[in-house]
């Protein structure tokens, strides 16, 4: 089973305006829309159009808690398992009129017992399962989500981390199966993204996927060889990382190499980019074949 973490997730309020914003006027949008957000819920999503069953823990709460749930009603390979808790869950404001603008809320306090609930669920994810933490962790929690990590590794999960940089460091000592680097973890130079995933598996990460939205390289570093994939589309989705962790899994479920893997995860960031979300799986696998991972 894939468990996926998100423990500030957002009801993102997307606004479209047929004009450029003005700072300071008023600006009335032509086009309104919700969807519930969060990087560890995007990793469902994608899982859930592969037609991969996974379950979504975190926390929701407050007068937002009933309408994010019933957007993912439409997802039928999504199972909630959300801990309530009292304040709201946070809303996300994102702007698009020709460029993408996003206004992110800071989100709720997680109270002690809050999270006593949350671990208890938590708890119950057994060895061979896979656990996806993501998105970005309060930093009241950090000390705390490093522990259930360390437990869970314990009982033998295994575990991915696309999340902050220090708690992703602090979290290699427990031998993560999996971490997603992007620019903002290491740059864009490809000697120092070598270099950084290589010390990170030289500290206990099994391998490690970098890709971002400004270079057009995707790299698969293990402890043995690199690889290394590009891209021809210049535009980048929303999600494009989290769609490339859902491939890597759900590859890595049907006994896929790691080679393979990568490749089917590169394919899934290519389609969803050139599809703007609308991507299944039949689409993906006619892609499959126009996609060229090379060794170095």
């Amino acid at each position: 089973m894939i468990y996926t973490i998100t423990t500030n997730p957002s009801l993102d309020y997307y606004l479209n305006f047929s004009k450029t914003i003005v700072a300071g006027e008023h600006n009335r949008s032509n086009s309104e829309s919700y969807d519930a957000g969060g990087k560890g819920v995007n990793v469902s999503i994608f899982l859930n159009n592969l037609g991969i069953q996974s379950a979504c823990l975190g926390f929701l709460g407050g007068f937002t808690k009933d309408y994010y749930l019933d957007h993912l009603k439409k997802y039928s390979h999504i199972q909630p398992l959300f801990t309530s808790i009292k304040d709201n869950t946070r809303i996300n404001i994102k702007t698009m009129d020709g460029v993408s603008t996003s206004l992110n809320a800071l989100g709720p306090h997680i109270t002690d017992e809050e999270f006593s609930k949350f671990t208890t669920r938590a708890k119950k994810i057994y060895d061979d399962d896979y656990i996806v933490l993501s998105g970005m962790v309060q930093d009241e929690l950090n000390d705390r989500i490093e522990q259930l990590v360390n437990e869970l590794s314990i009982v033998g999960t295994k575990v991915i981390l696309d999340t902050d940089t220090d708690l992703t460091e602090e979290c290699l000592k427990y031998n993560p199966y999996l971490v997603k680097l992007n620019d903002q973890n290491t740059g864009v130079d490809e000697n120092e993204i070598i270099s950084k995933a290589k010390d990170y598996i030289s500290k206990g990460c099994k391998c490690v996927i970098y890709s971002s939205p400004i270079i057009k390289d995707y790299y698969l570093i293990t402890e043995e060889k690199v690889y290394k994939a590009s891209r021809e589309e210049l535009n980048v989705s929303t999600g494009s990382g989290d769609s490339m962790i859902a491939g890597f899994l759900y590859s890595n479920l049907r006994g896929a190499s790691p080679e393979e893997s990568f490749k089917y995860a590169v394919v899934c960031s290519k389609t969803l980019s050139l599809n703007d979300d609308n991507v299944d799986r039949s689409m993906i696998e006619a892609e499959f074949d126009k996609v060229n991972v090379t060794e170095f």
